[in-house]
């Protein structure tokens, strides 16, 4: 299973089920969540604002509607990279980025600076 594949779909499950755990909060009592007779309707109405929005983005997301768009993070930083100018901050990720294709770019970006110096 990839989890960046399916993370969008974890997180729409999470919200209806936080929606139905906290709708059911407020009709039934649960000894670890107190909630007061007034505010009742409100803990009930922003539950049901949860449930539905995860059972509507489950549902956008079966459908394709809600697909990335835009660059990567990973494309940003590579850009990011090659307009740098700073030699230590290139060096900095050059030797500590936990990403490889960054660190990489930045000892790159290093040897063009050296070698127009």
């Amino acid at each position: 299973m990839h989890v960046e594949r399916m993370f969008a779909h974890v997180v729409a499950g999470y919200l209806f089920a936080v929606g139905l755990f906290f709708g059911f909060a407020s009709f039934f009592q649960i000894p670890f969540i107190r909630i007061e007779p007034e505010s009742k309707f409100f803990v009930l109405g922003i539950s049901l604002v949860f449930a539905a929005s995860g059972a509507v983005s489950y549902i956008l997301l079966r459908k394709g509607k809600l697909k990335k768009e835009g660059a990567s993070l990973t494309d940003v930083r590579q850009e990011a990279i090659e307009k740098l100018k700073d030699p230590e901050l290139l060096s900095r990720i050059a030797i500590k980025d936990s990403d490889v294709q960054a660190r990489e770019s930045a000892q790159e970006r290093l040897k063009e600076i050296k070698g127009n110096n």
